[in-house]
Parts: C-alpha cells; structure tokens; sequence
C-alpha cells in the first residue's frame, strides 16, 4: 500500500490536499464519512492522531487500485509519476531479500595445559589421597581380640635328667669342682632353675664327658695319686678310693 504523504510528495502536492482528494474519491465511490474506520479492509486504510483535544485523520493508506483511481482525475504527468513508484514498490518486493543469517559461533579457544602443572596436580592429588588414608587409619581402629601369648622359644636343649651339680659329681667319682670345670671344657649343657638348687647339669651328658675325660688322661701311677689331661690338667677321681 501507498501513504498519502508519499502519493503527495510523487504528486508534488501538499498531504492536505491529497487527503481532500482521497476523501472525495471514497465518498464517490460510496464510502461515507462514518465507514472511515481502521478496522475496515476496504483496500484503505485511515490513520488518525489527537490533536487539540479530537481525532483528525494522520494519513490514509490506499491500494494500488484506489492510488490508480485516484490520479485518474490528476494530469498525466502526475498520474505517470505515480504509476512509475507503483512500478518501482513492485520491483524492489520482488528482489530477492539476503537472508540474514545469525553470526558463527567461533569455537572456543583450545585450552593449553601446561606438563609442569599437570606433573604438580598429580602430586598435590596423590599427597592428598595419602593424608586422607593416613586421616581415615587414625580414626578407624579395628577391635583388638585377646591372643595368646606364644611361649619363647629356645634352642633345643638334648633330652635327659637336669641333677645339681653336685649329684653329677656324685654320679660321675669326680669333684664339684672338677665337674664345674668339666661344663665348660666339653659344653655340657647346663640349665638354671633361678631356685635353691642353683645350676643344672645334663646328667647323661656329663657321664659322657667324665668318661671321656678319663679316657684322654693319663691314670695315677706309682706316687701320682691324680688324673692328668693335657689340656685339662691334673683331676681326682674319687672312684679310685673307694
């Protein structure tokens, strides 16, 4: 549709005047005063504002057959300056409009890790993972169960009868102290009850060793009333006075 300030200024008339020719037309096509109305789609269409307190038609909207009617009765010059702008409104529809499309979306910059930082969030993960067990280990305890209590052990000691001393000089015909010194020359094994009775001696194994010992001595003779051992020394065996 064309407005009546643009058919005044194709025109080169004054937008009164053609709002003057507009009504004229419409009342003599049988459009009355009272039928102006904007809601009406008659191929018009009125335009109004206030002004000093009424409503006075703004412009009036006509289409290209009412714009055509109503040059009719203008000269030709004014009547082909309208239809040229027809003509150009046409060819300026008919163009095809750009399609506006919206920006691209630039893709978000790459994000460069630098190795070193990568290397410290590692051992800031671990150091924490490792406080965190150590945290969760102080306050979890588990139940503790009564064990018993496993007996010490010992090194083997060779099986027989644990006498004092002094019965093993008994057994054996040899003094306490030959028997004392006897201990430590051959490693008779020895126990310590801790009570009266003081130090153990294995009785099997100290015959052993009194046996031995006479073996390797040499037997008293003519006024020698003692045992000699090279390494031992000189002993009494009191078997020899009974």
């Amino acid at each position: 549709m064309m407005g009546s300030r643009e058919i005044a200024n194709v025109t080169n008339k004054t937008h009164d005047n053609v709002k003057r020719d507009i009504l004229t037309m419409l009342g003599q096509l049988g459009i009355h005063p009272s039928d102006l109305k904007d809601d009406d789609f008659k191929g018009f269409i009125v335009k109004r504002k206030e002004y000093q307190g009424r409503k006075v038609i703004d412009e009036i909207w006509l289409d290209e057959n009412l714009s055509m009617t109503l040059v009719t009765g203008y000269d030709a010059k004014r009547r082909l300056a309208l239809i040229e702008q027809w003509q150009a409104m046409k060819l300026e529809l008919e163009q095809p409009r750009p399609v506006i499309l919206p920006p691209p979306v630039q893709p978000a910059p790459a994000i460069q890790v630098n190795e070193g930082i990568v290397q410290i969030a590692r051992v800031i993960a671990e150091v924490t993972a490792s406080a965190t067990m150590k945290a969760m280990a102080e306050v979890i305890t588990l139940p503790s169960y009564p064990t018993e209590t496993a007996a010490p052990v010992y090194a083997r000691q060779p099986e027989g009868e644990y006498v004092p001393v002094s019965k093993a000089a008994w057994e054996t015909g040899l003094s306490d102290s030959t028997c004392r010194k006897l201990i430590g020359f051959f490693k008779v094994p020895v126990r310590s009850n801790g009570g009266l009775r003081g130090l153990l001696v294995n009785l099997p194994e100290m015959k052993k060793a009194a046996e031995r010992l006479l073996r390797e001595s040499t037997a008293p003779e003519g006024k020698r009333k003692r045992w000699s051992h090279p390494q031992f020394g000189n002993f009494t065996c009191y078997a020899d006075l009974i």
